[in-house]
């Protein structure tokens, strides 16, 4: 039995993943509902590409969009 050492990941996967967890910094502030979401099917194909981190990258993303949306309305109730 040989067993083999798992495969690194791309670097395109790296590259999305990262991209992933910018769009999610960047839906915390603006427009969460557009940025979050994209971030995080970005992260979840970076984790389909072999990146690990692209799971985190996605539920970032993910919680990023909530916190966004939450944060947008408190200042826009507030107005």
């Amino acid at each position: 039995m040989s067993q083999t050492a798992p495969a690194a990941p791309s670097s395109s996967a790296r590259v999305m993943t990262i991209i992933a967890f910018v769009l999610g910094a960047i839906g915390l502030i603006f427009f969460p509902i557009v940025f979050g979401p994209v971030g995080a099917v970005l992260g979840f194909i970076g984790l389909a590409k072999g990146d690990r981190l692209g799971l985190w990258a996605g539920i970032f993303c993910i919680a990023a969009t909530i916190a966004g949306i939450a944060l947008s309305y408190a200042v826009y109730s507030n107005m």
